[in-house]
């Protein structure tokens, strides 16, 4: 159970550091960004089920190799 945390955490975290290298980037090319707390949720939550599901695709090529 512990994997499944560490994944889901890491793909949260993951999500947020490409929204503020993309919102960066906009910023720096004359845009604007900005982020409310629902979507700053909403970015933990799909980027821990990516988290969960790279998780799960590599314990089963483990399990099979």
């Amino acid at each position: 159970m512990a994997k499944e945390g560490k994944a889901f955490l890491k793909g949260g975290i993951g999500c947020l550091v490409m929204l503020f290298i993309l919102a960066v980037i906009a910023v720096i090319a004359g845009g604007n960004a900005h982020i409310d707390i629902g979507g700053f949720f909403m970015l933990i939550l799909i980027g821990g089920f990516f988290g969960l599901f790279i998780n799960w695709i590599y314990q089963k090529g483990k399990k099979d190799g």
